[in-house]
């Protein structure tokens, strides 16, 4: 039995050094590998030992590999989606079937399947990357990259490959993702709409503008959003949750990380537009008595029965058609970049506008509206010249 490491010492001019030999865990065809090591003159013993214990360590779990050396890709991810998929959201799993069972040849399935797990190097993904961008958007590469990620760390967690052989750890080519430029309405386009909303045919439609534009909730927030959410005495809205459609049916999903769960203090204009469809609300209730649905959602229709968040989309569709002559349009999201283009130009700090969005980071908010903050740090300079000129008359 060959030994898993060695010590010796060893003596030269300068003084005597450690130099050990020991096993790395074994190459994906099954063949050993085996390496030196030699510290530096001063090196003791017991750190000598305490770095072998540790690559013996490495060694027994590279040894513990489960001896299914044909298990295809195909295989595993079937292990997978049947075994690991349970506590997903259900947008993220079904973003995830559809890179996997994709019929089109770039679909995970059809391109991986039959490829033995072990056999996949970091060459086989960036080939796949080469000829999943001549058919999708950068965007999609990354979300079709990210299964793949998944799949190979859990190949790992069970043993099936050792971490080296993990194709997914090396530097691998991705297509560069371009930056869109946020699209937002400016300061009288802003008004502008509020005043369409409060005109218009639609008794829905102003709910759902006053809510994106004077809030910036995502539309899934504003489709979850409760009466019991809504605490009209301090005048905020607080948000901890989202409704989903996913394949007709519907869930509540919880915010992906504790900072999109967050407290909204909004202006006394939206606090008098959640009055007046509350009051719309339980007038409806005693309207229809037992054949109310009493959904409790703030936007809900006359019988009680909650928009679903397509639903909310399809109303804003709708209103943007009716005003395209008066207003240009946006995509729905335009409505939350308009409210945070003019927190920022008002002069609100990031941080509030952070917290307000429900961003994870500060700097995803900077980032996102570096536009509006150039802008307000363009008046601010302005403001300073203002300060400077004003004190050199006084002076």
């Amino acid at each position: 039995m060959v030994a898993i490491s060695s010590i010796r010492k060893v003596k030269n001019k300068t003084g005597t050094h450690y130099q050990v030999s020991y096993e790395l865990p074994r190459y994906i065809d099954g063949k050993r590998r085996r390496t030196t090591k030699t510290f530096p003159d001063g090196t003791t013993l017991a750190e000598v030992k305490r770095f072998l214990a540790e690559k013996e360590l490495e060694y027994s779990r590279g040894s513990s590999l489960s001896h299914d050396y044909n298990l295809t890709f195909g295989e595993f991810a079937d292990v997978y989606f049947s075994t690991y998929t349970q506590f997903l959201s259900p947008t993220t799993l079904k973003g995830y079937k559809s890179a996997y069972y994709n019929s089109k040849p770039y679909g995970l399935q059809n391109y991986f399947r039959d490829a033995r797990l072990r056999k996949i190097s970091p060459r086989n993904i960036q080939e796949y990357i080469n000829f999943l961008c001549s058919h999708v958007s950068p965007k999609s590469t990354k979300n079709y990259l990210m299964l793949l990620n998944v799949i190979f760390a859990l190949a790992v967690q069970e043993n099936i490959i050792q971490r080296e052989a993990n194709p997914m750890l090396y530097k691998i080519q991705k297509p560069r993702q371009h930056k869109k430029p946020v699209e937002a309405y400016n300061l009288d386009e802003f008004n502008l709409m509020l005043k369409l909303a409060d005109e218009d045919e639609n008794p829905d439609i102003k709910l759902i503008i006053y809510l994106g534009l004077l809030s910036g909730i995502r539309r899934g927030e504003m489709a979850g959003l409760q009466w019991s959410d809504v605490n009209f005495d301090e005048g905020y809205i607080y948000i901890s949750k989202s409704r989903v459609v996913v394949e007709k049916e519907e869930y509540i999903k919880e915010p992906k990380t504790e900072s999109g769960i967050r407290k909204i203090f909004i202006p006394e204009k939206l606090l008098n537009v959640l009055k007046e469809y509350k009051h719309r609300y339980l007038l409806n209730k005693l309207k229809y008595g037992k054949d109310f649905i009493d959904s409790n959602y703030v936007i809900s229709k006359e019988n009680g029965e909650a928009f679903s968040p397509s639903g909310i989309s399809n109303n804003y569709q709708r209103f943007m058609k009716r005003h395209k002559d008066k207003i240009r349009y946006l995509k729905f999201h335009g409505l939350r970049h308009t409210y945070a283009s003019v927190l920022i130009e008002n002069g609100e700090n990031p941080k509030t506008v952070q917290h307000n969005l429900g961003h994870a980071d500060v700097a995803l908010t900077l980032q996102i509206y570096s536009h509006s903050y150039e802008s307000a740090q363009r008046n601010a300079a302005k403001k300073l010249d203002e300060t400077i000129n004003l004190t050199s008359k006084t002076g």
